[in-house]
């Protein structure tokens, strides 16, 4: 299991917004119009778009990875995620992957041998669960940015 900086945006519902601007936007190749403002590593949340609502990190000329063309009216967020909230993503996402989407608990071939974190009645721990203590700060109980 893959998790994203958008996922645990989601997970704490904070986004960390730091301005949101209305507009009629454009994604042509994937390349945001207008772009006035915008830099390269930015994170922005789209809402209002038909295809493209999410959060996504702009890469080199303002594009978008991935989306789809069209012209919307809707805003735009800026959002601004501290490293250490970015540095713990990366830290979720390697333990997720480390643990695998398996739903066995323990396995055993021959000289391999694997064990899963489990709760106190067995079950896999999740990552929200494993993680609890640190997304503390980061959680909100209601969001700005409605995605």
């Amino acid at each position: 299991m893959f998790i994203s900086v958008p996922d645990l945006m989601r997970e704490t519902r904070n986004f960390f917004p730091a301005a949101a601007m209305d507009g009629t936007w454009t994604l042509l190749s994937g390349a945001l119009s207008p772009a006035d403002g915008f830099r390269v590593g930015d994170w922005v949340a789209v809402t209002g778009s038909v295809c493209n609502n999410g959060v996504y990190q702009l890469g080199e000329g303002c594009v978008i990875p991935g989306a789809t063309d069209e012209s919307w009216e809707g805003r735009i967020w800026l959002l601004t995620p501290p490293a250490d909230f970015l540095a713990l993503a990366g830290e979720i996402a390697a333990w997720a992957k480390q643990q695998g989407s398996s739903a066995a608990v323990k396995e055993s071939f021959g000289a391999y041998s694997r064990e899963l974190a489990t709760d106190s009645d067995g079950t896999p721990i999740t990552w929200q669960a494993y993680f609890a203590r640190q997304l503390m700060p980061y959680r909100r109980m209601y969001t700005e940015v409605k995605l």
